[in-house]
């Protein structure tokens, strides 16, 4: 009846017809010799563990050979023959889902009904099963709980009446297209009554319906509730979940395709982000002339088709609902015309040139990063917009601390203008100081912090990979002269962009400011920035890493720059160097090192030999928080030879440690004053407590009454 229908439609109602015929057949145990010629059941019996399923199938005399066993559609099919060829077969209609992968083995211990071929299942949903199929009375007399295989101390699970308690409907495949004819639009509910992750949305959902109920703009919008386990089919092809998050179901209409639709955080959330599915997905006008009036208020996408049964409309409207309140569709009929899309507020519009023969994913993808704005400035509300596009997405950090309108107003122009060339291929947000400078961190570009600042991550996501664009010397003499000159910047921007897309760029990390002053005979002050220093060296590297949280670190910081003066004579050999990463990125191939360890760690770094593709691998010394005799020690063997005299060094670092000493420690902190407690002798004439001895002495004299008792 629905020619248009979306497949997964199609299939609902073939598993649909299919669940009919085997219900018709279901006369007793007959059902199964219907369905499987004149194949006999077994006896079978099962038991569980939060994590699987065990079936044990009976038959007697059984030919093993024969055993096949198969889950079609995620139900259990089993299928063997005995001795003298007799077959049996046993089909369960399974009451949750299982994983495709199953274990099947022939068992050498008989049971009474037989040799057991046991079955074990992985449950798709970790948690115990109230029964093993929908309608455990067509087994009667054939099915037995295995209680050797029982995990007995598995609780049965709470499960409200959630329905019935919140007066909802009950969606099944058979009343479906009632209900969608009934309400438009149907918002419903997929959950499994046992799950508890989502109750908060469960609750926001049955919140919302009451005020829907009393509220006469919700009087055409449907609350609907699919039971994921007792409608098993329907609760898959919707895509049933449990989880914190699950995306409610929206239809529209009879045939179509039902759109994801986030809860939200509260019943008012909810019932806002319904109205955008209360009116028709396309707007249709009566001429082309009429779309002036929608484009001066929104951003359209808009397109003419020949009619209503066009193939291309079809998948255009499917896109327009799909997209709901991100922007307005429009259509006319009669004659074709190109799909274009018509930013709100932009001069330049975008013609659709891609392929109409998929499922509109072409489209789809096509609209979704022309829809948004060439830049705006971003929040956290948007984060879910920019993570369906899963474009990379570029970022430009203004300081609203210390505005500059005059700047701020070119480098939005600079931004758009590399935005135009990039549609489709990478996002653009503008980003507050006072809100997201703590971001510059993972890009580097914190140490200093300078402003206007710009950076690209791989896509919307916090554990992204970061790009960053640092103004240096060898690009302008400032940020200001960079973005001042727009020419120049866009055009360096884009240079940017193309090597992050096409993955020359380096990635940025969390760095600490390089060091531009370091003299032999001092310890050099390695960064993230600088750890070309440490891939390439041009001598030795006598490496310290740490975090500067480590216990005594003054104290270790100090005996590192004594340690290094110590050693200047031998300045030519090897360098001295320190990487804190409290506050640099440490790549993990060759130091295996937690990220916010406070140990200290040292390392022999070989240099780069000329010619080299690269320098031999690092050498850690073994002994953790070393004393600087042990390192010394450690440098003098990876030198070989006598080239490092350790004891002579050794001392000559015992009289820097004299002359240079770390810092004392702060004294504790002074004690509480306790005022003048020499009054303590007037407590409320404590002195008069003398009587107590005439009463102890009362006392004895009653214990020693109780004697003679």
């Amino acid at each position: 009846r629905h020619p248009s229908a979306p497949s997964w439609w199609r299939d609902l109602r073939g598993m649909r017809v299919a669940a009919m015929r085997a219900v018709a057949a279901a006369l007793g145990l007959g059902w199964l010799r219907a369905a499987a010629g004149n194949a006999a059941t077994p006896h079978f019996k099962w038991g569980q563990t939060k994590d699987v399923v065990f079936l044990s199938v009976m038959v007697r005399d059984l030919d093993k050979a024969s055993v096949d066993v198969s889950l079609p559609d995620g139900d259990l099919r089993f299928r063997a023959k005995n001795a003298k060829g007799e077959e049996h077969a046993l089909d369960l209609n399974l009451r949750e889902d299982v994983e495709e992968a199953f274990k099947v083995e022939i068992s050498q211990r008989p049971d009474k009904w037989g040799t057991p071929t046991l079955i074990t299942l992985n449950k798709v949903h970790k948690h115990r099963w109230d029964l093993l199929v929908q309608n455990p009375k067509k087994f009667k007399g054939l099915l037995d709980k295995d209680w050797s295989r029982e995990d007995q101390t598995l609780e049965p699970e709470d499960e409200s009446p959630y329905v019935e308690d919140n007066n909802l409907l009950a969606l099944t495949e058979k009343n479906l297209n009632k209900t969608l004819a009934k309400f438009s639009p149907l918002v419903v509910n997929v959950r499994f009554p046992w799950c508890t992750q989502g109750k908060s949305q469960d609750d926001n959902f049955a919140k919302a319906a009451k005020i829907a109920k009393r509220d006469k703009k919700f009087k055409k919008v449907g609350f609907a509730v699919v039971d994921a386990r007792e409608e098993r089919r329907l609760g898959k092809a919707l895509d049933a979940k449990c989880e914190y998050s699950n995306d409610l179901k929206v239809f529209t209409e009879i045939g179509e395709e039902p759109v994801p639709l986030k809860s939200g955080y509260s019943e008012t959330a909810l019932l806002d982000s319904l109205k955008k599915y209360m009116g028709p997905a396309v707007q249709v006008l009566k001429a082309a002339a009429d779309l002036e009036g929608v484009k001066e208020k929104n951003t359209t996408c808009y397109g003419g088709f020949v009619s209503e049964s066009d193939p291309k409309y079809r998948l255009f409207k499917k896109v327009a609902g799909i997209m709901r309140g991100e922007l307005v569709f429009a259509a006319s009929f009669g004659a074709e015309a190109p799909v274009e899309l018509f930013p709100h507020k932009q001069a330049d519009a975008y013609k659709f040139d891609g392929s109409w023969a998929d499922n509109g994913t072409a489209l789809h993808t096509w609209i979704q990063p022309r829809a948004i704005p060439l830049l705006q400035e971003y929040d956290w509300q948007l984060r879910t917009t920019y993570d369906k596009l899963g474009l990379p997405m570029a970022r430009v950090w203004l300081n609203d601390a210390d505005s500059n309108p005059a700047l701020d107003k070119v480098v939005r122009h600079v931004i758009r203008r590399v935005a135009k060339k990039f549609v489709g291929r990478m996002a653009f947000v503008e980003q507050k100081k006072s809100t997201y400078s703590y971001e510059l961190r993972d890009y580097g570009l914190n140490h200093p912090e300078v402003y206007p600042a710009f950076g690209v991550a791989s896509n919307a996501s916090y554990n992204s990979v970061k790009y960053s664009f640092e103004v240096t010397e060898a690009v302008a003499p400032s940020a200001q002269d960079f973005w001042s000159d727009a020419d120049k910047a866009i055009q360096k921007l884009g240079d940017f962009c193309e090597a992050v897309l096409a993955g020359t760029w380096p990635e940025a990390h969390e760095s600490g400011a390089p060091q531009t002053n370091w003299t032999e005979g001092t310890v050099k002050t390695l960064t993230w920035k600088s750890f070309g220093e440490i891939e390439s060296p041009e001598r030795p590297l006598l490496l310290e890493v740490y975090g500067r949280y480590r216990s005594e670190h003054e104290v270790k910081m100090t005996e590192a720059d004594n340690l290094a003066t110590a050693l200047k004579p031998q300045a030519a050999l090897f360098t001295m160097a320190r990487y804190d990463t409290s506050d640099n990125y440490l790549p993990a191939d060759e130091f295996k090192r937690d990220k916010y360890s406070s140990e200290t760690e040292w390392y022999w770094v070989p240099a780069k030999a000329a010619g080299a593709a690269s320098r031999a691998p690092v050498v850690k010394l073994k002994k953790k928080q070393a004393a600087p005799k042990a390192v010394l020690e450690f440098a003098a063997k990876q030198l070989g030879g006598s080239a490092l005299d350790v004891d002579a060094v050794l001392a000559s670092f015992e009289e820097q440690m004299k002359a240079n000493p770390p810092p004392s420690p702060p004294p504790p902190p002074p004690a509480a004053e306790m005022g003048d407690m020499g009054d303590m002798g007037d407590m409320g004439g404590m002195g008069g407590m003398g009587g107590m001895g005439d009463m102890m002495g009362g006392m004895g004299d009653m214990m020693g009454g109780m004697g003679d008792m």
